[in-house]
């Protein structure tokens, strides 16, 4: 399988939900990281998901929001996963500031300001926010 997507956790099923022709998945990598995926019940049936099925989660980069700290907020968004700024590519107008989330690299493409206002730089915490409707699932067939 082939992807534009920058981000690609390769995971298991550990749950899926269904509620009103809509599912939440969850993929738990072998590390333990859990990404939370919003998708119809018609893909869930098209591409046979069951819990304990191999998958991989992907997100674009532009989906991804980077916070240097979340607390004390509380956010609609599904997936916060806490990790470690680990590199930083300059761009003329778009940072692109990869986190180390459990073992795997998740990127996300912010603004030169954003980049500064956070104050981001290698070995900093920070946190990769982004909604469980960003998330495509794949399967190898």
């Amino acid at each position: 399988m082939k992807s534009s997507a920058r981000n690609q956790l390769v995971g298991k099923i550990s749950a899926i939900e269904e509620h009103g022709g809509m599912c939440m998945v969850t993929v738990t990598t072998d590390s333990g990281v859990q990404i939370y995926a919003h998708i119809s019940s018609l893909s869930k049936g098209r591409l046979k998901l069951a819990q304990g099925m191999a998958v991989v989660a992907m997100v674009k980069a532009a989906a991804v929001v980077v916070a240097a700290d979340l607390a004390p907020m509380m956010l609609s968004a599904e997936n916060c996963l806490q990790g470690t700024v680990k590199q930083i590519e300059q761009g003329a107008v778009n940072n692109v500031v990869t986190l180390d989330i459990g073992g795997h690299d998740l990127c996300a493409t912010i603004t030169l300001y954003s980049s500064e206002t956070l104050a981001l730089e290698p070995g900093k915490p920070a946190v990769a926010v982004f909604n469980a409707n960003q998330v495509m699932l794949g399967v190898l067939v």
